[in-house]
């Protein structure tokens, strides 16, 4: 009988991803209250402006794959690393703005560090260490978003206090010299490392041949296969959501300004859209029990809600709406960002699932990447959110359709779908 009484280093890992995550997401998210700042100073359009964050997901896209590739031949820890040291050097670029392809060059690096050391890193160690409690190792980790964008609700007032120049090289500071050594110091791929097992606390008493084991090393099986119905099937299902999120991301709060709320206001709402998102992560390990796709849909139907009632929003309309639509939003993606990860860690757990996760983040970047820069050329051309805004309903019935279909081809290929 396995007896692992002792303090299982699989929360310490955890608390790592969660930090590492938090923290870089946190500082990336910072365009919405930095976007009119910068700007007007320099007299961007708005559609050029939000055009940065779309072609730094341009290089999380191509970078994904790589980084995916070189978690599996070498160490997640060492990819993760060496993404917050190129997030940290391009936020130092941000301090340096003068012009546009500036500030195209500083997203660039910050998606570029930002594929390596967050998601591609995510979830195949947490994968590792939790087997059984996979669906909720990912929702607790996954709050870390939601936590994120409510720590910009101090942006404006460390804009305020040191300019937004300055700014960026604070959070430089932060990321090279507490979040890199963290990552640094206690992460770890695997329990081997640490001499445990996946899963120790939930699995205690079981004997070692029926405790879960972490996902085999690519010497015990042959890689898995990206390349079949269930894959393209999932990247439909999942990829849309990603042009939403980062629509919502870059434009929520300058949307909510365009209304007449202050950008305090607005960073509140940005807030509020975080803590929505906390919110739903933590409910989203309902699917280890209703079920993948019954879960992922329900996020769906929230996600168009909230998008047709942000998106014919008028100025003088009653601002309860804007926080309904704010609101619902955050909790749809919050419930589908995580269910859309263990579904993917479902399917393809085993050797070479870094080289699976990194294709399936490079298509969710490059989906992404078209969510900032259109909604901006949409609002310069019929000068509202509207069509911008009602394109992101859409993509959520995209991921709804496709996840439908995925389930029914697990049920045609096992003959049941945890699904």
């Amino acid at each position: 009988m396995r007896d692992d009484s002792r303090f299982w280093y699989g929360w310490v890992v955890l608390a790592v991803v969660f930090f590492v995550m938090i923290t870089l997401i946190a500082f990336r998210a910072t365009i919405g209250p930095f976007f009119k700042e910068i700007s007007g100073e320099l007299g961007w359009s708005r559609g050029a402006t939000a055009a940065a964050f779309s072609i730094g997901m341009l290089a999380q896209a191509i970078i994904s794959p790589l980084a995916g590739i070189f978690s599996d031949r070498w160490s997640i820890r060492a990819s993760m690393s060496a993404g917050v040291v190129v997030f940290g050097l391009s936020l130092l670029i941000g301090s340096q703005i003068t012009s546009l392809w500036h500030f195209y060059l500083m997203y660039i690096g910050l998606c570029a560090g930002f594929a390596a050391s967050t998601w591609i890193a995510q979830v195949p160690t947490l994968s590792n260490w939790f087997v059984k409690k996979r669906g909720l190792a990912l929702g607790i980790s996954n709050t870390c978003q939601g936590g994120a964008f409510c720590l910009n609700i101090a942006t404006p007032y460390l804009i305020a206090a040191l300019g937004w120049r300055m700014s960026y090289l604070a959070l430089a500071g932060v990321t090279l010299l507490i979040v890199l050594p963290v990552c640094i110091i206690f992460h770890r791929d695997h329990p081997s490392d640490k001499g445990t097992i996946a899963d120790a606390p939930f699995v205690q008493n079981l004997p070692d041949e029926e405790a879960p084991k972490p996902m085999p090393s690519s010497a015990d099986e042959p890689p898995v296969s990206m390349y079949n119905l269930p894959f393209f099937l999932f990247l439909g299902s999942f990829l849309p959501m990603a042009y939403a999120f980062a629509g919502m991301l870059v434009h929520l709060v300058p949307h909510a300004t365009d209304q007449g709320f202050s950008l305090e206001t607005a960073s509140v709402l940005f807030a509020i859209w975080g803590l929505c998102q906390v919110g739903s992560n933590l409910i989203s390990p309902v699917s280890d029990r209703l079920g993948r796709v019954p879960t992922y849909l329900i996020g769906n139907v929230l996600g168009i809600a909230s998008a047709l009632v942000l998106a014919t929003y008028e100025k003088g309309d009653p601002e309860i709406r804007f926080y309904i639509g704010t609101i619902t939003n955050g909790a749809a993606l919050g419930l589908i960002r995580p269910t859309g990860s263990a579904i993917l860690a479902d399917y393809f757990e085993g050797p070479g699932f870094g080289r699976v996760n990194g294709v399936a983040m490079m298509g969710f970047a490059l989906w992404g990447s078209a969510g900032p820069w259109t909604t901006g050329f949409l609002f310069d051309l019929h000068g509202s959110y509207l069509w911008g805004l009602s394109a992101f309903a859409l993509m959520f019935f995209l991921c709804g359709f496709f996840a439908v279909l995925l389930g029914w081809t697990k049920r045609d290929k096992r003959g049941t779908s945890p699904a």
